[in-house]
This record gives structure tokens, sequence and C-alpha cells, in this order.
């Protein structure tokens, strides 16, 4: 946990998922499952497929509907919440660099409409063409917008008013983190932002997020493939294993492992337990 955590930023608590499987059959994936993260911690979720990573992003953001359970994000109750409702307070980022933008904005447009994202008005419903109305940029915005991204090191700080579609999946992707960083959300949630660049771009964009992630005291959750990343960003690594965490180690404890480690134990998990699968087409009780 790093120095001066306080109080819980996300709280998860008693939470249930399961999914009917191809042809018949369902799968309970998450049973009464709990994790706190207190505000600003940096939490990195590793995992085999179908371990539940990317599905408890979901379940946070809304995109999903829990089965039963409760999420508060800074004491607020976001399972009460729609997911268009939660995202004035959740920044996220995908795997895909094309799903975090719109292609045919400019890249001040992008960031335009990321900051009315985070307002009541945006998010209320009917409010859509009074946000586009609002969406053009003027030269205070555009002035921000430049400083903001020269302060950060990147060169879209020149290309303000170049299409989104034209720039290349690295740029992409570095855009979407500095949109959904914007209004300083309370949580940032990362699937996999990494997984889709080449090398270099990949280390442009881990870089960034661990600038961004300190700057802003954010509380982040990052799923990732990678055990290098594992190993070596955030306060704290959890690993799951069919909907429950089978490891959770803090940033000094991490230290102890490695690649090969960690590994071991996703193959001990798998042999050690198949999934919770009932076959009559009914949720498991």
């Amino acid at each position: 946990m790093a120095p001066g955590l306080s109080a819980p930023g996300l709280s998860v608590e008693d939470l249930s998922w399961g999914h009917t499987l191809p042809g018949s059959g369902w799968r309970q994936l998450f049973r009464s499952f709990s994790l706190t993260c207190p505000r600003g911690q940096f939490l990195v979720l590793i995992g085999s497929n179908g371990s539940g990573k990317s599905t408890l992003l979901n379940l946070v953001a809304g995109t999903l509907p829990a089965a039963s359970g409760r999420i508060h994000l800074g004491g607020r109750p976001l399972h009460r919440l729609r997911d268009h409702q939660r995202a004035r307070w959740i920044g996220r980022v995908m795997q895909n660099p094309l799903e975090g933008t719109c292609p045919g904005l400019t890249v001040a447009e992008n960031l335009r409409l990321a900051e009315r994202r985070h307002r009541p008005a945006f998010l209320a419903g009917g409010a859509l063409l009074g946000a586009l109305g609002g969406l053009h940029p003027d030269g205070a915005d555009r002035r921000r917008y430049r400083e903001l991204l020269g302060d950060l090191g990147l060169p879209l700080a020149d290309r303000l008013d170049e299409p989104v579609g034209q720039l290349s999946g690295g740029q992409r992707q570095t855009l979407s983190l500095v949109m959904a960083t914007l209004g300083s959300p309370d949580l940032l949630l990362l699937d996999e932002h990494t997984a889709a660049l080449d090398p270099r771009a990949e280390a442009t964009v881990i870089e960034l997020t661990n600038r961004l992630i300190r700057q802003l005291g954010t509380t982040a959750l990052m799923v990732t493939h990678s055990l290098e990343q594992a190993l070596g960003h955030g306060d704290r690594l959890v690993m799951l294993h069919d909907g429950r965490p089978i490891g959770d180690w803090s940033a000094a404890e991490r230290e102890a492992l490695d690649p090969p480690s960690l590994r071991a134990m996703y193959g001990a998990a798998t042999v050690k337990e198949a999934p919770c699968t009932v076959h009559d087409g009914s949720p498991a009780p």
C-alpha cells in the first residue's frame, strides 16, 4: 500500500455474477466477492483467461449488472446507478485504441467531449444535443489543451486540429488515457490498455499511466497479462482465479516474486480447481 492512503476509495462487497455457457449450463464466476482499495491505491489485477479480471471492471463500471452485492466509490453507492451515471466519477481505457476516441473529431474536440462527460447535464437523459452543441473548443480551451499535452511531453500538443482517425494506435491510446483522466476521476479502470501496442508505444503509455495516477492521486485498477508490468508497477498486486483472489501482495511483498513463480501459481490453481459450473442451465445457489 502506498504511503498516506486513508479511507477506502473503492469498496466491493458480496458481489455475485454468473453467465450462461454456450449450448446450455451456467457458470457462477463471482460468489460473494469482496475487495477494498484505499483512496489513491494503484492496484494491478492478473490471472489466467476467464479468471474474472475484465468482468470485475465491467461490474464496477456498470456495463455488466451484478446479480447481487454492493459497490461504493468514495462513499457513493454505485450499485444503485446505471453505467452512464457512474461515468461521472470513473475514467476508463479499453484494450483497443480505437474504442476510446472519436476518429472523425479532432484531438481538441475529443478532449472537449471528455471534459463534458463528467458534467451532470451531459449525463442526464436527453441532454446529448445540448452536449454536442458545446463540443467545439474555444480559444481558452485550446490553450489549456495545448498546455496540458505539452506539460505531459506529448507531441499531440501541436496536432489539436488533426482528426484522431489519422493518429497511430499508440497516439490514440495516449489520447484515450489523457481523456480518461480529465476532470480527475475518483477511479481509473485500465483494461489491458497496452496489450495492442508495439513495445515502444507500450512503454510510453505505461509511463504516462504511472505519472497521471501519481499526479491525480486517483484510485486505479489495471488489468494486464504482462507479468513484467505486474511486477514493476502499482502499489498492490492481486491474482484472480475463477472469480476468487488467490494472491494479494503489497509492492514490498511483490519484490519476492518473479514471472516463473507467478506462472506456477496459475498452473497450480488451474489443476487444483475447475471452474464452478452447473449443467442444468440454472444459476448456482
